[in-house]
Formats: C-alpha cells, structure tokens, sequence
C-alpha cells in the first residue's frame, strides 16, 4: 500500500512548515483541483470572525463535489466563495460545515497553532500590518 500524497506548508519568513495528508478519496474534486495550482505562492490573513483560522488566496474556482465537514483544528479546506485554501489552528466560533480536502499531521499542529498566532499578530492585533507569506508544494 502506499502511502497518503502530503502538501508541504511553508511560511520561512516565520521559520515554521507543517505538512498535511491529502484526503483524495474524501475530496477529489478539491485535491485535483489542488494539485494543479502547486506550487503555490501566496500570503496569509487570519479570519475575525469564525474563530482561530487562517487563509489564503488562490485562483481556485470549485464548482464540483464537496467533503463538507464540521470545522476542528488540523482541518484544510477550500473556501469556494472566496477562492481560498483555510487553516483551522484552534478554536472555532462558528457552525458552519467546511469543503475539507486535507488534514494537518497531529504532530505538526503545533507549528499551525504557532503560525496561527503569528499571522493573527501581525495581520489582526497589531495596527501596523505585515504581510506573511506561505509557500504550498508536494511533499517529498
């Protein structure tokens, strides 16, 4: 059997990456669609309102099946309104079920929390923004 093809997050500029498992049989819509914009360079907000999340824009337009699933830490998914890719780090205020198409490995969570923090730092808290830049690729 072989084994789960992975993404590889990585924001160098905050010195942390995680990788996580693609849930192809779940979502293969999302991951095809996915895959085909790897490499993926982008920049990083924090949402306000929904919880302790992350995003980032891609040119991503979804208009086949979805993986719709209650929100939790670890969880990636496609939100196709605004055509990004979704971290979810912590603690989550809203109900509404998410298009998951990956999911973090349990041990690196600690660096999603971590960058978690850091953008909503620099993004949200603080009045001076800075922008954080991620990189998405297949991981080796």
């Amino acid at each position: 059997m072989s084994s789960p093809e992975m993404l590889e997050f990585d924001a160098r500029g905050a010195g942390l990456s995680f990788r996580a498992k693609l849930l192809t049989n779940d979502n293969p819509d999302v991951v095809q669609q996915v895959l085909s914009q790897i490499p993926l360079q982008s920049v990083l907000g924090h949402v306000v309102v929904s919880g302790e999340a992350i995003w980032m824009p891609t040119r991503i337009v979804h208009l086949g099946r979805s993986n719709m699933v209650a929100r939790h830490p670890g969880a990636v998914y496609l939100y196709a309104p605004g055509q990004t890719i979704c971290l979810t780090y912590g603690r989550i205020t809203e109900s509404a079920k998410v298009n998951k198409f990956a999911e973090v490995l349990e041990s690196d969570l600690p660096a999603l929390q971590r960058l978690g923090e850091i953008v909503y730092e620099q993004t949200v808290a603080q009045p001076r923004r800075n922008i954080v830049e991620i990189n998405v690729r297949r991981a080796a």
